[in-house]
């Protein structure tokens, strides 16, 4: 199997980095008050939060100055010198506030590996399916962008543990340890320069993979899958043009965890139906159900009896399908909920009716990838909003 992971230049910032780092984009997407009050927090000082644009704010008219000026503060930040820079692996260990603790390696990724259609049996794979008009607004942003900061996180199939205790043997100096800001924990991150001990370790589990599931695979997306797309179509379009930054856009940061580390937690992802009859949404799933385990429509603080396929997928899968068709004709918004409190509150609500789903099982993960393609749409969560990878490292990929 040919070397896809590589020691990247990584870029530091000499500053607070409680005021630094910053969640994903992605995250808080209905809570501007999570956003605002970041803001106030981080003030003058600089910030990832002024190379991002947090989602919550897509739909304002400033957008574009926006856009605008996370450009701007890229530029800035260069000019400024306010960068240290050095070639390593980033060896991470995030504790949340729960306790639990998860590692990870901040690593570059050759996109030449990395493509999310099923069809092409990547080795670097997408788990869920990939929405192409997602993309646009996302290679716009990126294509102009001197730096990258990842909020992308891929996953190993590594029961063994040969990558991570490869890289517990070669870790170096501590580059940063600090508490992170909003709730999100204390993160830990040290130096690892030896790429030829990481290169092997990577090399093995290739070949162990290869032996389990009958083609070769090493890395699957739990987080930032768009984000992945749009680096892979900024590279495309950088080598079509003959473009002198294509060769730094050949390659993405991110960080990569072991699918079996305790650290990493499925959420399920749970459906609310806004605008609907919670009664009538109910006895159309069950016209739709063929057998299956006991499950719950709530709406209006009235639970009633579905049915559900056994399988958590299955089950995923099949609701999504009944859902997008039940809209589709009746009306009505779907909305893909994180949090059983979250939950409990809307199935309370009277014109909103809601299903929960239990977590989806590590055992058998990959194999449904391998045998399926990718898994329903929005089917798990990697932990809640604030176990998010937060912005930190860079990466130079623009003038």
């Amino acid at each position: 199997m040919k070397q896809i992971v590589y020691k990247p230049d990584i870029l530091l910032p000499r500053t607070d980095l409680r005021k630094w780092s910053v969640v994903a984009c992605d995250q808080f997407t209905s809570d501007r008050n999570y956003w605002d009050t970041l803001d106030g927090f981080v003030g003058d000082a600089p910030s990832a939060l002024r190379l991002i644009l947090p989602e919550c704010y897509l739909e304002d008219e400033d957008v574009a100055a926006r856009q605008a000026a996370v450009r701007d503060a890229m530029r800035a930040y260069l000019h400024d010198g306010l960068f240290c820079a050095f070639s390593a692996f980033v060896e991470v260990r995030r504790t949340f506030a729960s306790g639990r603790m998860r590692k990870g390696l901040v690593a570059a990724i050759d996109l030449e590996a990395y493509d999310y259609r099923p069809q092409m049996h990547a080795l670097v794979r997408a788990t869920e399916g990939t929405v192409e008009s997602r993309l646009p607004p996302r290679v716009a942003i990126r294509s102009q962008s001197a730096l990258e900061l990842p909020h992308i996180m891929l996953l190993l199939d590594d029961p063994e543990n040969l990558v991570f205790s490869a890289v517990e043997k070669s870790v170096g100096d501590t580059l940063y340890d600090f508490p992170l800001n909003c709730g999100g924990g204390n993160i830990v991150g040290r130096a690892v320069t030896d790429e030829a001990t990481i290169a092997a370790a990577f090399e093995t589990l290739g070949k162990r993979m290869c032996e389990r599931f009958g083609e070769e695979l090493l890395l699957l997306v739990g987080d930032g899958n768009h984000s992945l797309a749009a680096a892979k179509a900024c590279y495309e379009q950088a080598k079509a043009a003959g473009d002198e930054t294509a060769e730094r856009k050949r390659y993405a940061l991110c960080e990569i965890v072991n699918l079996y580390d305790e650290g990493i937690v499925f959420e399920p992802i749970h459906r609310a139906v806004f605008g609907v009859n919670p009664a009538h949404l109910a006895e159309a799933l069950n016209a739709r159900a063929d057998g299956g385990v006991p499950a719950t429509v709530r709406g209006g603080g009235v639970s009633y009896a579905v049915s559900l396929p056994q399988d958590t997928i299955a089950s995923i899968a099949f609701v999504q399908d009944f859902l997008e068709a039940y809209v589709a004709e009746h009306g009505g918004r779907i909305d893909y909920i994180h949090g059983d409190d979250v939950l409990r509150r809307l199935g309370d609500a009277p014109d909103c009716a809601t299903i929960a789903f239990a977590p989806i099982g590590k055992s058998g993960f990959t194999e449904y990838i391998v045998r399926h393609g990718v898994l329903p749409k929005k089917t798990f969560s990697m932990g809640h909003a604030e176990e998010k990878r937060y912005y930190l490292e860079a990466r130079r990929i623009g003038e």
